[in-house]
């Protein structure tokens, strides 16, 4: 059976009792502030399955688009009591999953695979003035995170089945010892820009005695923030499953830099090796060993670390790649739908086909409520690649979407397996 799928039949006995005597919607709402949503129920078609159903008030909406994680936005319109402000949508989700959801009051749904220019571009010019997603109000679950100097937390809700992976790691643990993070600023001349850039060290950082491992992230105010990364760094320290290192989270000079920079860049590959990690070298105690070059990211990020695994070999030789953008290729036009596309799919995966093997370790992780075509498959294809070359690799599937209500585990279970201390167990 599916890891996820929308259900169009079923509603939950609290929203057929509701649909029956619409004049009780106070009273729904009361209970669901008291049960707490999404309602879970268990699957009667299958024991590692739950039935749940996500309901969100809006009684000025046109319609309400979710995200329930997976799928396109033309199938997560919800539907709407009659007679209520209740919009509701019913999903069978396997017990292992966790996931990010949201609600979106008005979001044009349109299909990924539509043609239209106009409606992408319809699509795309909604996110400029739009509020972002409403949470849950009534959440099970939730993750807080800053987004920024005066601008309000980010409150993502969660859903989180009764098998899915313990994410306690990310937790602030009181009476720990705690990394001390540094803030910066560095131009690059090789981009013709300039961005933040925080640099982690860990507890006991002592750079007159020895060098540390170098942990590059991409995305660094989302590494720090919806990660959040020196958090897992933190635990994992205190629980002593890996080495100490100095961690360097790379921000996005702009708001749509990344969209160039990550996606396989050699202008930005330069920019790491000519100037970062030089600058990083001059002011932290960190190793020239490539062994103990960490680069990581998520989507496009992932993407720019096997991009720079293969590019940068003798800087980083462990790669940690949370969900690469393995589908991209040179051409890809973000303006453009994707049945106009011509870029060359998958360049990537083909520079490590013909390439002898690099000296590199690699984890990789997909989740299963991804596109199929555009994230799965190129994803397993590049592991095929990558096992025939005889590479040391990590490959994991897991039950979730592109969402890091996942990577936020992942990223921690990825550490301790790639970076152990002496005798640990990942």
């Amino acid at each position: 059976m599916v890891v996820a799928e929308r259900l169009v039949d079923h509603l939950h006995p609290l929203l057929a009792g509701l649909r029956d005597a619409p004049e009780g919607e106070a009273a729904f709402w009361d209970r669901m502030a008291e049960v707490r949503t999404p309602l879970i129920e268990p699957d009667p078609a299958s024991p590692d399955h739950s039935l749940v159903t996500f309901v969100f008030p809006d009684p000025d909406a046109r319609h309400v688009v979710m995200n329930p994680g997976f799928g396109e936005l033309v199938d997560s319109v919800m539907d709407r009591i009659p007679g209520t402000a209740v919009w509701h949508a019913a999903y069978r989700y396997r017990n292992d999953v966790r996931a990010t959801y949201s609600f979106a009051a008005n979001l044009p749904a349109v299909s990924f695979r539509d043609p239209d220019e106009a409606k992408w571009a319809e699509f795309r010019a909604f996110f400029v003035d739009a509020p972002p997603p409403s949470p849950d109000p009534n959440a099970r679950e939730t993750f807080v995170s800053r987004a920024g100097e005066g601008l309000p937390d980010n409150v993502g809700s969660i859903l989180s089945l009764p098998d899915a992976p313990d994410q306690s790691i990310t937790q602030k643990r009181p009476g720990i010892a705690r990394g001390n993070i540094e803030a910066h600023r560095l131009r690059s001349e090789v981009m013709g820009n300039e961005r933040r850039v925080w640099v982690y060290t860990p507890p006991g950082y002592a750079p007159d005695q020895r060098s540390y491992p170098m942990l590059v992230l991409f995305d660094g105010g989302a590494a720090l923030s919806l990660m959040p990364t020196h958090r897992l760094l933190d635990n994992l320290l205190a629980d002593g499953r890996i080495r100490p290192m100095v961690a360097v989270f790379v921000d996005n000079a702009t708001d749509t830099s990344r969209n160039h920079e990550l996606p396989c860049s050699e202008d930005f590959a330069r920019f790491i090796e000519t100037e970062l990690v030089p600058w990083v070298r001059g002011k932290y105690a960190v190793s020239h060993d490539p062994n103990d070059g960490f680069v990581t990211g998520v989507s496009y990020g992932g993407l720019a670390s096997m991009w720079l695994g293969y590019r940068l070999p003798h800087i980083f030789g462990v790669v940690i790649a949370q969900a690469p953008s393995l589908w991209w290729g040179p051409g890809y036009d973000l303006d453009k739908p994707l049945p106009l596309q011509t870029y060359e799919a998958e360049w990537l995966i083909d520079r490590y086909a013909a390439s002898p093997r690099l000296p590199l370790r690699i984890w990789m992780e997909i989740g299963l409520m991804e596109p199929e075509d555009r994230m799965i498959a190129p994803n397993r294809r590049m592991a095929d690649v990558l096992r025939g070359k005889g590479y040391d690799l990590t490959y994991s599937e897991f039950a979730a979407g592109h969402d890091y209500a996942l990577w936020r585990v992942t990223l921690a279970q990825a550490l301790a397996k790639m970076a152990p201390t002496a005798g640990a167990t990942p």
